[in-house]
């Protein structure tokens, strides 16, 4: 399915939980076009993020999640970072789109994962890549704008958590384990960030905020409080919870998911009181 979406029974705090990287699905056209095998894929799947925050729903929040893998189409980033050096027809207008993640074989197509590994041995059409994005990208998108303009209608304003996973090596020194970004103070209020950086703090967590991750496009997107809507994203360091290599969850990963349902029901009830 290009998304998932699960309604808590009580939605008073405007808090929509979002897992774009998740998705454990390759297509066939992905898998026969790949010259890479399924694990190796895998390496650019943010695993488990979905699961570890499944109880948003209990916990007064939206959950939405895609079972299609990143490395198929990047729910986090702009329609039209696309990759000239993947689409080998691609139309001139659509090629002026250049930022550091296309560069790095990293759009919203992507065309390497990991460590610049490429993904394909020949490159793909304008048409396969407009097939993805119609396939997964556009409804996502066309469920979370619907969605979060229901609750602005009836909350008066939202905070969209954006949920990721980072590899350890990516944490840097000292380690961290987890990375609340806001743009630097752009796509949220700030009483946001700090109360989760508090929060996930007494919890026993190593807490940094903007570095190495200040926030993708999804943060971009949706976050501006002088709007009343605001977006945080968090990456979590994979090695808490998974054995990163193997891909296989640690046996703390049922305490973990308790400790992130207690995180979102905590936010939104933080959220719930600074309704006008």
């Amino acid at each position: 399915m290009p998304f998932r979406l699960l309604s808590p029974l009580v939605a008073e705090g405007g808090l929509v939980v979002t897992c774009p990287h998740s998705g454990r699905f390759y297509p066939k056209d992905l898998l026969d076009a790949a010259c890479l095998d399924r694990l190796a894929l895998r390496r650019s799947e943010d695993a488990f993020v979905d699961e570890l925050f499944l109880d948003a729903p209990l916990a007064g929040a939206y959950w939405l999640t895609t079972d299609y893998a990143r490395a198929f189409v990047d729910l986090n980033r702009d329609c039209e970072e696309l990759d000239p050096a993947l689409v080998i027809d691609l139309p001139p207008e659509k090629s002026g789109f250049s930022s550091p993640r296309v560069e790095a074989g990293l759009g919203v197509i992507p065309r390497t994962v990991g460590d610049g590994i490429a993904i394909y041995a020949k490159s793909l059409t304008y048409q396969e890549i407009q097939a993805r994005l119609c396939q997964v990208y556009v409804p996502w998108y066309d469920a979370l704008d619907e969605l979060l303009a229901r609750i602005m209608a009836q909350v008066g304003h939202f905070l969209l958590l954006d949920c990721h996973s980072m590899p350890s090596a990516a944490s840097g020194i000292p380690r961290y384990d987890i990375v609340l970004g806001d743009r630097y103070g752009v796509s949220c209020d700030p009483i946001f960030i700090e109360e989760a950086d508090r929060f996930l703090s007494d919890l026993g967590f190593k807490v940094a905020r903007n570095y190495p991750f200040a926030g993708g496009y999804s943060i971009h997107r949706y976050g501006h409080p002088t709007l009343m809507r605001h977006a945080l994203q968090i990456e979590i360091n994979r090695s808490l919870y998974m054995v990163e290599g193997a891909l296989i969850k640690k046996s703390v990963f049922s305490d973990l998911r308790r400790m992130f349902g207690e995180f979102v029901g905590h936010l939104s009830a933080f959220s719930r009181l600074l309704i006008p």
